[in-house]
């Protein structure tokens, strides 16, 4: 038996120990609960595993060890589930419902939830009943209110000024008092952003400046600087460059001036991971927090040479069929579609980095690629299509001669069994002796084993081969509208287009969602062919 231990313990639990609150939450206290609980229950024996999240809250499921819970639960690796308490599992009353009612009892894990007095064996064909639904809403209930007592104390402190941020702006660093102070080295540069916009350089033309006297961008300034940070960088090493995005965002950044401005963003629920920016009226403002790069003045003037330059992002597509399906050969991002008289599509990271990007800079007709791609596909599925009629000729023989070749084995299998059961009663009769009998037992024991063993490969193999057979079939009958359609269309790119790569207008490369399909069938071919399978 697979048993799995769940610990969690929550941020807000952090302070445990502290002013007489109570540590029976804490990861210690509830493994010690759960052994003593299987030691204590003697159908409860088998192997134990556990899954620690230590300082995750319980409002959503996007927790790590609880993922890897699941993902080891659909592999069969946990029969079954202790937790301390229904809240360990989450607070969200509607998702821990839809776990035990619905996704544990598919997947065959019996879930008990110790305090909460929950075995979910007691509620088979059954929903969890109204107590434990109370349990379960009362812990969303606990979970909300929590929040809203953690944001109050959050909002106290920006109302003291006092900084709760994790990260600092590029151009600062923390005192070992943990005032902010600046850092000369990074100041410089955003100094000279400002200089450069205040000379009525847009934000593309400060973009190249930077790139050409060779500057760091904030991030490569701070892996230079070795600083253990998170950074969601997409770009390649090479195209680490400034842009007009990161220009942008360094002009916008009113702590510049030395104010301390919090609260820009809000979750738009509790536990959920989406937010929205909050209206400049609503965000706690400190002004002289620190000392500023930039004189208000600067930052004034400043806004207004930018006022008519949007933050940049990918543009809105109107009916491309690759929308989102092509990246750039050179910086690996997304390339961008403009839908303008002659809609084109080009790598957005070299148009707002400048000339010291190395992407190609063409702007390629959005038709012809969508020309290049359907006539790559046409030629790829008439290969497809080809395979097919070798695939299904040499499976028509194969059908033919199974049968008989199960069929005969099925037969000996028979026999062996029915010989090993009369050598059993010649032996219980007195016919043979004992010596005679194990070893004839063992010689028939070992001509079943090998009988079964070849048996089940055929099985297996027959197995396999229907199924991707019927891979074929999808694939061939979703090829009939490619074949009929004059141009690519969005309902053909999603069903066979993965990815499209240009590195320049010698070099595309297209990706077939059946590539890999075709690889099973050469392969399946070539084993026919040998006579393996």
């Amino acid at each position: 038996m697979n048993i799995a231990f769940y610990l969690r313990l929550s941020l807000s639990d952090g302070d445990l120990g502290k002013n007489n609150k109570d540590e029976s939450n804490s990861i210690e206290n509830q493994r010690l609960l759960l052994q003593s609980f299987v030691e204590s229950m003697d159908e409860l024996d088998g192997e134990v595993r556990e899954y620690i999240d230590d300082g995750y809250s319980g409002t959503n499921f996007n927790r790590p060890a609880f993922q890897d819970m699941i993902e080891d639960a659909k592999k069969g690796k946990v029969d079954v589930l202790l937790v301390k308490d229904l809240s360990r599992l989450g607070r969200d009353y509607i998702g821990v419902g839809d776990y035990l009612e619905q996704i544990f009892p598919i997947m065959g894990v019996r879930v008990i939830a110790i305090n909460s007095q929950y075995d979910s064996n007691n509620y088979v064909g059954k929903t969890m009943g109204l107590e434990m639904s109370i349990s379960n809403l009362v812990n969303t209930l606990y979970s909300r209110d929590l929040s809203k007592k953690y944001k109050s104390c959050i909002q106290t402190k920006w109302k003291q000024g006092v900084s709760t941020g994790g990260r600092i702006p590029f151009g600062y660093k923390k005192a070992e008092n943990k005032q902010w102070e600046i850092d000369e080295e990074a100041a410089k540069i955003v100094r000279l952003i400002f200089e450069l916009a205040l000379k009525d350089y847009n934000t593309a033309m400060i973009a190249n400046e930077l790139n050409e006297r060779g500057l760091p961008t904030p991030g490569k300034f701070r892996i230079q600087r070795n600083e253990e940070i998170a950074w969601n960088r997409k770009v390649t090493d090479e195209e680490w460059l400034w842009d007009t995005r990161i220009v942008w965002m360094v002009l916008r950044n009113y702590a510049y001036t030395g104010a301390l401005v919090q609260g820009k963003t809000s979750r738009i629920r509790v536990g959920g991971s989406e937010t929205r920016r909050t209206k400049k009226h609503q965000q706690f403002i400190t002004e002289n927090h620190h000392k500023g790069i930039v004189t208000h003045e600067e930052f004034e003037l400043a806004q207004l040479v930018i006022t008519d330059q949007k933050q940049k992002g990918f543009a809105r597509d109107a009916g491309f069929s690759l929308k989102g399906k092509i990246r750039c050969g050179n910086c690996g991002l997304k390339m961008m579609y403009n839908y303008g008289t002659v809609p084109v599509v080009y790598c957005a990271h070299t148009a707002a980095a400048g000339k010291m990007s190395t992407c190609d800079k063409t702007r390629y007709p959005a038709s012809r690629i969508e020309s290049i791609v359907l006539a790559a596909l046409r030629k790829q599925l008439g290969i497809f299509q080809n395979m097919a009629r070798i695939l299904e000729e040499s499976e028509e023989k194969n059908k033919m001669n199974l049968p008989t070749m199960q069929r005969d084995m099925e037969r000996e299998l028979e026999k062996l069994k029915a010989e090993r059961i009369r050598q059993y009663e010649a032996y219980a009769e007195g016919v043979v002796d004992r010596e005679s009998y194990l070893r004839n037992k063992k010689e028939l024991n070992e001509k079943i084993e090998k009988v079964q063993t070849k048996y089940e490969q055929i099985q297996a193999v027959t197995t396999a081969e229907d199924d991707l057979m019927k891979d074929v079939k999808t694939v061939e009958k979703n090829a009939e509208e490619v074949n009929i359609l004059k141009r690519m269309t969005r309902s053909i790119a999603e069903t066979f287009v993965e990815e499209i790569t240009i590195y320049d207008s010698e070099k595309i490369e297209v990706k077939f969602v059946f590539d890999d399909l075709l690889v099973d069938m050469a392969n399946r071919i070539e084993k026919k062919k040998e006579g393996i399978a």
